[in-house]
């Protein structure tokens, strides 16, 4: 009985010796002013870049009704091809309807999907990079090079995009 106690106990104690040890890593800082300042980032989650996949798919597969499911009622939207912020009423269609009514369809290829938080903060953010080509109803395309960052409120739902963009290398 002794022994299979003693190797019992060794076994256990074999376990625990192996068992990984996560922590969470913080690279970057924050350098703008506010309660950011000097805050570093860490990855985020899988389940964030999930979701801005299945909101980024929607836009170009022109499914205006799954990107409104997927967005709190209000969307701040940084646009890459104007200056300044929006607030567009997430509630209907009408505005990403009316944003891609002149396109018969648009292809994306992505570079990237990286979901982070900020340090000591509820935040979520998951940022992208992408080509898009637009194909126009007159026949012409236009392609261009997107950077965006969306963010995520606590229920799940994108809250706000900024984008930014330029013409591919020709």
């Amino acid at each position: 009985m002794k022994k299979i106690f003693s190797i019992f106990i060794i076994l256990i104690i074999s376990i625990s010796c192996n068992t990984p040890i996560e922590y969470e890593k913080i690279g970057g800082e924050w350098l703008r002013e506010g309660a950011r300042l000097g805050k570093g980032y860490m990855i985020g989650d899988q389940k964030d870049s999930d979701l801005v996949k299945k909101f980024l798919d929607a836009y170009e597969n022109m499914d205006a009704q799954l990107m409104v499911d997927l967005s709190a009622d209000t969307v701040k939207f940084h646009p890459a091809d104007i200056g300044g912020v929006f607030d567009v009423d997430m509630t209907n269609t009408d505005f990403i309807v009316e944003r891609q009514s002149d396109w018969d369809s648009i292809s994306r290829d992505y570079i990237f999907i990286m979901p982070i938080n900020l340090e000591d903060s509820d935040g979520r953010i998951v940022t992208t990079a992408f080509s898009e080509t637009r194909y126009i109803k007159d026949g012409s395309t236009e392609t261009n090079i997107f950077y965006e960052r969306l963010s995520i409120n606590e229920q799940d739902q994108i809250d706000r995009v900024v984008q930014y963009s330029r013409p591919p290398n020709e």
